[in-house]
């Protein structure tokens, strides 16, 4: 399982990534993310590079294009979590990449990142676009004690 801090930066990535879509950043955005993606495979990296541009491609021709990034934001945030898992080493660099793309982006588009951790059964509410997104741990069964010694109640009838 990948730890909770690679998790956060995942998604920061994802959002980063989908939030430099149909920008000026774009290209310089997608070069680095294919190279990330790709790591010297050139057919994944090709591979990448056009679900890159399809998706960019539907930002840009949406009338609301922050709905289509809130859309793709999350299979991006698992690619790169799966990317992660497979290459932990990367994490550095994905780091550095997410800094560089915000940095890149217009000023409208650098405040569209939010993450929302949740812990020990706590409750986290974050809010982005309109949406509400509640993430909330499992919580166990409340311990059952024994059950009541209730024989004999009914023969006695109410006191």
């Amino acid at each position: 399982m990948l730890a909770e801090s690679l998790v956060a930066l995942a998604g920061a990535g994802g959002t980063a990534l989908v939030g430099a879509m149909a920008t000026d950043a774009w290209q310089g955005v997608r070069t680095g993310a294919a190279r990330l993606f790709g790591r010297g495979e050139a057919g994944r990296q090709g591979a990448i590079e056009a679900r890159l541009e399809h998706d960019a491609e539907l930002v840009a021709r949406a009338p609301e294009p922050g709905r289509v990034r809130q859309g793709l934001a999350p299979g991006w945030q698992v690619e790169l979590e799966a990317l992660l898992t497979e290459h932990p080493e990367l994490a550095e660099e994905l780091r550095e990449f997410v800094e560089r793309t915000v940095a890149a982006l217009p000023r409208a588009e650098q405040h569209w990142t939010l993450n929302v951790t949740a812990r020990d059964h706590g409750r986290a509410y974050g809010a982005l676009g309109g949406n509400v997104v509640v993430h909330e741990a499992a919580q166990p069964d409340p311990p059952r004690g024994p059950a009541p010694d209730r024989r004999g109640e009914a023969a006695e009838g109410p006191r």
